[in-house]
């Protein structure tokens, strides 16, 4: 029924208080969140970049940090969901430190990508949105595939990390036909996880889960957004780089 594991959560909380969330404030959290990675992320974009347009010595350091206390987060809100509200904005802060250091990067070797990233993953939210708010019943109906291929595409990244501590190189990585039709593949399966996530928000509210889940469905709206943006960088570095070969 859900395939975001941070959605998962939600849905399977049995603590329930007073006041009940809301759709609406659901996607006002989403949208504080958002801000939040956004502004920190541009601050952390020129704090890494020197006077020649290159990544300084802070751009490894705030990748680390961002990446490492932003999973730390969501696996203690995974199991703590009550405290979401207040550990969602320093989520959403380490999220900014990460993708504003790694955009720096790309930025780097690959003149306009980030641009062209911000402007697909936006496209890809408001997209996916529309659609679910014209087929609601289309999450539903892709929800287990969804899953499937999220929990694949996981595995698949795993296996890639072992190999490459072992030294040896995994087919999917580089700038092969092959690693760019994965990489594609890997888009539209994090773009379609942004209607699982749009639908158990709905789900959520329909259920009457308690208050403070607005920022736990917040924050696992903000996890995808992110998979959506990184995973789109890495796909237009692919294209872009075998073009050059």
């Amino acid at each position: 029924m859900r395939s975001n594991p941070m959605i998962q959560r939600g849905l399977d909380s049995d603590a329930y208080d007073s006041e009940a969330m809301t759709i609406d404030g659901a996607r006002h959290k989403s949208i504080l969140l958002i801000l939040i990675t956004c502004a920190v992320a541009i601050l952390s974009f020129f704090i890494c970049t020197d006077v020649n347009g290159m990544p300084n010595a802070y751009a490894n350091i705030f990748s680390l940090v961002g990446g490492i206390v932003g999973t730390v987060l969501v696996f203690i809100m995974c199991f703590k969901p009550t405290l979401a509200p207040s550990l969602s904005m320093f989520y959403a802060a380490a999220e900014g430190l990460f993708v504003g250091s790694i955009s720096v990067v790309f930025a780097y070797f690959y003149d306009g990508i980030v641009q062209k990233a911000l402007i697909l993953t936006m496209l890809s939210v408001v997209f996916t949105l529309l659609l679910y708010r014209q087929c609601p019943d289309l999450a539903g109906k892709i929800r287990r595939a969804v899953m499937i291929l999220t929990l694949t595409i996981c595995a698949t990244y795993f296996l890639g990390f072992i190999l490459r501590l072992f030294g040896i190189n995994f087919i999917l990585n580089g700038f092969s036909p092959i690693a760019i039709a994965f990489s594609i593949f890997t888009v539209c399966v994090a773009i379609a996880n942004l209607m699982i996530d749009y639908d158990n928000i709905a789900i959520g509210a329909q259920a009457g889960l308690p208050k403070y889940m607005e920022y736990f469905f917040a924050v696992g709206l903000l996890v995808t957004i992110v998979w959506v943006y990184v995973e789109i960088l890495q796909l237009l570095a692919r294209i872009a780089q075998s073009q050059s070969e």
